[in-house]
């Protein structure tokens, strides 16, 4: 997936030096007027879902992408998004080059906080870091103690939403655990790594990460990767396969097509948190589609294995 051309983002330097997307000045707060929530912009829904689970009534938020299944990496900023974007009290921000690009839009005064911060992500590496419990985990506190500090008259109530959000992040992880103790390294290929580190933490293990990669980065691939792809989705050495829904790439539907007529469960995992769903109804659900694939192709050691 490509990033978003240097010159687009100076383009929207140049408009806000010009003050033709100038922040308005901030009002100032009377004695007896009511105290009106921060606004914190995200890029993507998801982690704005996270940061008004824990803000609740005392955080306003507002994600620049409203559509299902549209690519951070090739959104086209509006000067409506800059606008807003220089207009928050805060952006939350997953960087690891997803969405980097917002960064060079925001005036000084806007609290930027970058989820990737809480990771050792490297160049090249899945940046799709709300799948990663730890990350989401950090982030969360983050978005709480900047609450906390800002609106000390909500202390507890957001103390007590952060309590709660953990919880769910808690219950995650055990139904992770579960599932590597009763699938620990169980194959898997995928057409785009949007759900790797989920994946990973669940124990299994990714048999074309390098492919993967290769794919999102827009890189050339390898044939001798494709040609070990196929050859494993044709012999059935993975047990399932997933597949990005924002990806229409040829090189993937082949490979999901493929999948398919080997009999391989094909399951998807997108980019974009699904209307009506919070962080942990989204990623259960994902869980819920692993769990049936691999039951699925569970071995049967009577067939795989026949007695003289």
């Amino acid at each position: 997936m490509s990033l978003l051309r240097p010159f687009a983002c100076l383009s929207f330097l140049l408009l806000l030096m010009a003050g033709l997307l100038s922040r308005p000045a901030l009002a100032e707060t009377g004695a007896g007027q009511e105290q009106v929530p921060p606004l914190l912009t995200c890029v993507e829904p998801v982690w704005c879902d996270v940061a008004q689970q824990v803000g609740g009534s005392a955080l306003k938020t507002h994600a620049l992408i409203t559509s299902e299944g549209l690519d951070p990496h090739h959104l086209q900023p509006s000067p409506l998004m800059a606008r807003q974007l220089a207009m928050s009290d805060a952006v939350l921000l997953n960087g690891a080059t997803y969405d980097d690009w917002a960064a060079n839009l925001l005036p000084p005064p806007v609290k930027l906080f970058i989820a990737a911060d809480h990771t050792g992500w490297l160049a090249g590496e899945d940046p799709h870091l709300f799948f990663d419990l730890p990350t989401v985990r950090k982030t969360a506190r983050e978005i709480a103690t900047w609450l906390m500090e800002r609106t000390p008259q909500s202390h507890q109530d957001i103390s007590d939403r952060l309590a709660l959000f953990e919880k769910q992040i808690d219950l995650i992880s055990a139904r992770l655990q579960t599932i590597s103790q009763t699938y620990h390294g169980a194959p898997f290929a995928m057409t785009e790594p949007a759900g790797e580190r989920l994946l990973l933490a669940a124990g299994l293990e990714m048999t074309n990460q390098s492919w993967a990669r290769s794919l999102m980065n827009e890189t050339s691939l390898a044939p001798y990767d494709t040609a070990l792809l196929e050859t494993a989705i044709k012999q059935k050495a993975i047990r399932f396969m997933v597949r990005n829904p924002a990806i229409s790439a040829p090189q993937a539907s082949r490979v999901e097509n493929i999948a398919r007529q080997a009999g391989i469960p094909v399951i998807a995992i997108g980019e974009s948190l699904p209307a009506g769903q919070h962080w942990q109804d989204w990623l259960n659900t994902i869980l819920t589609s692993l769990e049936d694939a691999l039951k699925q192709t569970a071995p049967q050691a009577a067939h795989n294995h026949p007695q003289p």
